[in-house]
């Protein structure tokens, strides 16, 4: 037994482990507690002890890590703190109470940051970090900024998620706080990540520029503008960009003069610093804003004194800003006259001399740009320019600096090819070269390719598979008058452009694995991407010797994933718009190609894993409804093809193009005035007769509907296309093995007529049909037979039959037409 002065030590022991627990030093508690238990282990104090940190422990070890890490700051015990956070199933409360203690570890640490970002996806923390920010921003905002980034996303996350804010109030000032805390710390010099600051202000401009108005002013945007320079970290100038972005938006004249004003006069400062910050600002502002950017470049003096100013300074910098400038400003047609008339020649001098790769290819890019130039008006005579051939040996530079493994020019090469594949003479230099295509994938397979460079590559396999877009008639008719009535001739089409050189390049551009590789890029892909892969598969799928390889390399899922994902962004609020419906329209017209040519079994499958038949109904539906688009009928036809195959394959499938798609095949477009879209719909219902379902939409005594659609079947068999006739003779044959569907066919007015019309149809195929639908009536059980028996007699059924053995040569049409006479003689 533990005398008094023991037990006296143990309790104080159990004292000096309770204040442990409550700092977190769980470790420090247990050992207090170990040296109790051994002086007086049955003292009620030492076990109310133990009980207390195992309590503790058990409501959340992350707690007593935290306090442990603040205090050791041993990267072990934040180690621990991560894994707890990112496995650990955390309670609200936990969270929140784990963010204060935390935010008492100072300074920059990448497992602090890291830990940060982890626990700020829990709604607990995110409350604590709102409670803070609402007490004291300044002081929360900067401790977050100097942790990292993870700190400072998690942040700007929190900042935009109103459902943590006790009211749109808070939740509106804590946008203006940080909005102005960002600025503040982007005009601090020598900022340690700026592009921390810069993501703040793009992120809350994008999100709720609203809120903002009133503390932007020239000041906010010349640190916006200053942040586009060249000369800074792409990760800072592309957050900038973003913010200008969104500031024309939310006010474009105020915005376009505030640009101005500073464009201007850093230009008029006329230092080597101040233009490289200004050209770079212009730069940037061209494909956001073309028209005020232009605007500003054709100042008076400013592109013919550009060269002479640049080549002055002898700065490298500031020439690669004039540079890109110039190439950013090629976009706008008369900004390109202009560089034609007072920069070519230095621009050939750069391409020429220049010992700089980098700016001797943009240069190159530049010259491409502009093209062959005509130096008259467009009234009279063209003069060509002297400079085509030296474009084509720009052209073989590009080639050689992609198909070389030296990563270095591939950006310039490739927009350069971008921009000169939309000449037929170079699409086929390009696609005529097997090295440059699987180079140019290869180049766009890189883990760490720029966006850019996809882009790029992908504009060129865009233009190289584009076909001439089909016209009517009168489109072609449209097209001579608007040439005759602005005086000049129709403009004919380039020999390169016609179908069999464009279905030749698409075969080059199908074996060199393009296929694959808009697969591989499919879940990463942006909304530019996702158009231009559209395009290509759509040009690849036109001809139908292609569409098989395409299947073969994963191009039905591709496109399946493709609809999907537009469909939901479409239901989003707001939904994509750069996802409009015209592209996903595209998805499934080719689609519907490739469906239309293969075995849909060796797509689809059964099997858990696979790709089900059915997901395909979806997409090839949404192109039969009636667009104002003049090729919707095309499509149309092509998804009816589509689905006549895909009903091919099993009751499963056949049932869910009957529960989806039938009302619309049925009831409007059998009756359409198009003859390739009824005869593709009367085989759609061909095929969805095999169903049970299928004969139930037909033989329905309880529906009006079902009578009105026999009707309209039996109507295609006297049509004067012979692929409808023998389609509606096919799906009245399955019909007609079921006895309800002899008695609706008995019960209309000319039922067994058109039956017998068939058997004197001149297509034997379609005879053979009709005879084999005449046995099954006079062959039904019962009263039903016998009154089909009396029926077919009085219509002349066996004169019919007796002329079907005098036209036919087949002996499956002899076969049933003799037993069917046998039937209606009564031998």
């Amino acid at each position: 037994m533990a005398s008094t002065t023991e037990e006296e030590r143990a309790v104080e022991l159990v004292l000096k482990a309770e204040e442990k627990v409550k700092t977190g030093r769980l470790s420090d508690a247990a050992r207090f507690l170990r040296e109790a238990t051994t002086i007086a282990p049955d003292h009620p104090k030492v076990k109310h002890g133990w009980l207390k940190l195992k309590e503790e422990e058990e409501r959340s070890p992350l707690l007593a890590i935290c306090r442990e890490w603040v205090r050791s700051r041993d990267d072990h015990d934040g180690d621990r703190a991560l894994d707890v956070v990112k496995n650990g199933n955390l309670t609200n409360e936990t969270t929140e109470e784990a963010m204060g203690i935390l935010m008492e570890f100072k300074g920059e640490d990448d497992t602090l940051d890291h830990v940060t970002g982890e626990l700020l996806q829990y709604r607990g923390a995110q409350s604590w970090l709102v409670k803070a920010f609402l007490e004291t921003p300044t002081q929360t905002y900067y401790e977050l900024f100097e942790r990292g980034d993870d700190s400072i996303d998690r942040l700007l996350r929190t900042l935009l998620n109103r459902s943590v804010w006790p009211s749109d109030e808070t939740f509106f000032q804590g946008h203006r706080d940080a909005f102005m805390l960002s600025l503040a710390m982007m005009m601090e010099e020598a900022l340690d990540h700026p592009e921390r600051a810069m993501k703040g202000i793009a992120t809350l401009l994008a999100a709720h520029a609203d809120h903002l108005k009133g503390i932007i002013d020239m000041d906010s945007f010349d640190v916006i503008l200053a942040s586009l320079d060249i000369r800074l970290p792409p990760s800072l100038r592309s957050q900038a960009t973003l913010a200008t972005i969104k500031l024309l938006e939310l006010a474009p004249d105020s915005a376009q003069n505030l640009i101005t004003k500073l464009v201007t006069a850093r230009v008029q400062r006329s230092t080597a610093d101040s233009l490289i910050v200004a050209f770079s600002a212009a730069a940037a502002i061209f494909p956001i804003a073309a028209t005020a950017a232009a605007t500003l470049f054709l100042t008076e003096g400013f592109v013919s004194t550009l060269a002479p100013v640049v080549q002055a300074k002898k700065s490298t910098k500031l020439e690669q800003a004039a540079l890109d400038l110039l190439s950013a400003a090629c976009i706008d047609k008369t900004c390109r006259e202009a560089i034609n008339k007072h920069c070519r020649d230095w621009l050939e001098d750069i391409v020429d001399v220049a010992s700089d790769k980098k700016r001797t290819n943009l240069a190159a890019l530049i010259l491409v740009k502009l093209g062959d130039e005509p130096e008259s008006s467009s009234a009279g005579p063209q003069i060509v320019t002297p400079h085509k051939v030296y474009q084509d040996d720009l052209i073989s530079r590009f080639k050689s600096i992609v198909l070389s493994p030296d990563p270095g020019g591939k950006q310039d090469s490739i927009e350069g090819l971008a921009y000169a594949s939309l000449q037929p003479k170079v699409r086929e230099n390009l696609a005529s070269t097997p090295s440059f295509l699987l180079r140019l994938i290869l180049n766009m397979k890189e883990s760490d390719t720029q966006a850019s460079i996809l882009f790029g590559g992908l504009t060129i396999f865009v233009n190289l598979t584009t076909y001439l877009p089909l016209q009517s008639e009168e489109e072609k008719r449209m097209a001579q008058l608007k040439a005759y009535a602005s005086t000049r001739k129709p403009v004919e089409s380039d020999p390169l452009e016609d179908e069999k050189h464009v279905t030749a390049r698409c075969k080059k551009v199908l074996d060199a694995g393009i296929v694959p590789f808009l697969v591989s890029r499919s879940k990463k892909a942006s909304s530019s991407v996702i158009a231009q892969t559209l395009q290509i598969l759509l040009s690849l799928s036109k001809a139908k010797e292609h569409r098989g390889t395409m299947a073969q390399q994963g191009a039905v899922k591709l496109l399946l994933q493709i609809w999907d994902h537009i469909s939901t962004s479409q239901t989003n609020s707001p939904p994509n718009p750069t996802l409009a419906p015209a592209v996903q329209a595209t998805a499934a017209q080719t689609l519907a190609r490739i469906l239309i040519s293969i075995n849909p079994s060796h797509v689809f499958s059964t099997t858990a894993s696979a790709t089900p038949s059915t997901s395909a109904i979806r997409p090839l539906l949404s192109l039969l409804s009636p667009t104002d688009n003049s090729a919707w009928q095309l499509h149309a036809f092509e998804s009816l093809l589509a689905l006549t195959n895909l009903a091919s394959m099993d009751t499963e499938t056949q049932n869910a193009i009957l529960r989806s798609a039938f009302d619309v095949v049925a009831d409007d477009l059998l009756l359409s005035p198009t003859k390739l879209l009824r005869r593709a719909a009367t085989e759609l219902v061909c095929n969805l007769m095999a169903s049970p379902l299928g004969v139930e939409k037909f033989v329905d005594a309880s529906s009006k509907r079902a009578a009105q659609r026999l009707r309209v079947l039996l109507a295609m068999t006297d049509v004067d296309d012979a692929p409808t006739r023998s389609a509606a003779g096919g799906a009245l044959a399955m019909l007609l093995e079921y006895e309800q569907g002899v008695e609706v066919v008995l019960q209309q007015e000319r039922g067994v007529e058109f039956l017998l019309e068939l058997c004197r149809d001149e297509e034997e195929g379609i005879r053979h049909r009709g005879v084999v639908c005449v046995r099954s009536v006079i062959g039904a059980e019962g009263e039903i037979g016998r009154t089909g028996l009396e029926v077919v007699k009085r219509k002349g059924g066996v004169e019919v039959l007796k002329g079907v053995l005098k036209e036919s040569r087949t002996p499956e049409v002899l076969g049933v037409a003799v037993e069917t006479l046998k039937i209606l003689l009564g031998q």
